[in-house]
């Protein structure tokens, strides 16, 4: 914190230099998820800035979910969400391990049932045709996140057992070691408040809302592979679309 010097000829406001500053030492892990930051007067005295442009500063944070000010407490460090792209099709392991985190997953069940009404018609498949159902707890960086609920199809050419699958089993590579080249996926996404047994297994408060995403996965020929039915802590997770202009009109008024 002591390497701020306030570049006051520069075009970026003081408080947004200040804001900038302290936004990469927490992104850097230099400042912990629950760790405090220091006190106006400290800040004052370190960086020779008002008051009112670290209130500013720290306003932006707090804006951002950065930092929560807490009375008596001064201003704390919040968890960082994990960020996810939506215009890549990736598994939960695969994403975490691009960006440097650690994925896990705690296996709660695997077992063959009958497809039923709703995954049949997700997996194009009779409701009475037999599935594959793998739930697992999934963690970041030892973490609980999120819940998934996984139905494959069972007529691919290998069975799924509870013995192919540990706590660092990714089920996307799985697929692939058995022949199944995927290709594409159709995602839902929506924010909704949990079941009972979805509070159970993520261990949530009442009224903690989650992020709720249905996915379903296709081969390279467009074959239904996989549904999924994932639920994410809300404060833990966030999604980052890409949008670019179809039309190519760079000069186009929004």
């Amino acid at each position: 914190m002591n390497n701020f010097k306030a570049d006051k000829n520069s075009s970026v406001p003081i408080h947004h230099q200040l804001y900038l500053y302290i936004k990469g030492l927490i992104e850097s892990g230099e400042f912990s998820e629950g760790e405090s930051l220091p006190s106006e007067n400290e800040m004052i005295k370190l960086y020779e800035i008002s008051r009112i442009t670290i209130r500013r500063a720290i306003s932006d944070l707090e804006h951002d979910g950065l930092v929560l000010r807490r009375r008596g407490s001064g201003t704390v460090v919040q968890h960082i969400k994990k960020q996810r792209t939506l215009s890549q099709f990736s598994s939960f392991s695969g994403d975490a391990k691009v960006k440097g985190d650690k994925p896990g997953s705690i296996i709660l069940k695997i077992e063959k049932m009958e497809a039923g009404v709703k995954v049949g018609e997700k997996l194009n498949i009779a409701s009475k045709s037999q599935i594959y159902f793998i739930k697992r707890l999934r963690l970041l960086n030892g973490k609980l996140i999120a819940l998934h609920e996984t139905y494959v199809r069972s007529d691919l050419g290998f069975s799924i057992k509870n013995s192919d699958f540990d706590t660092n089993t990714s089920l996307y590579e799985f697929l692939e070691e058995h022949g199944i080249k995927l290709g594409s996926a159709d995602e839902t996404i929506e924010a909704k408040m949990s079941s009972s047994e979805v509070k159970r297994d993520l261990f949530l408060e009442d009224n903690q809302p989650v992020i709720y995403k249905e996915r379903v996965t296709f081969d390279q020929n467009g074959k239904p592979i996989e549904f999924s039915e994932n639920t994410y802590i809300a404060d833990s997770y966030k999604y980052y679309v890409h949008i670019v202009n179809v039309r190519g009109d760079s000069n186009e008024t929004l």
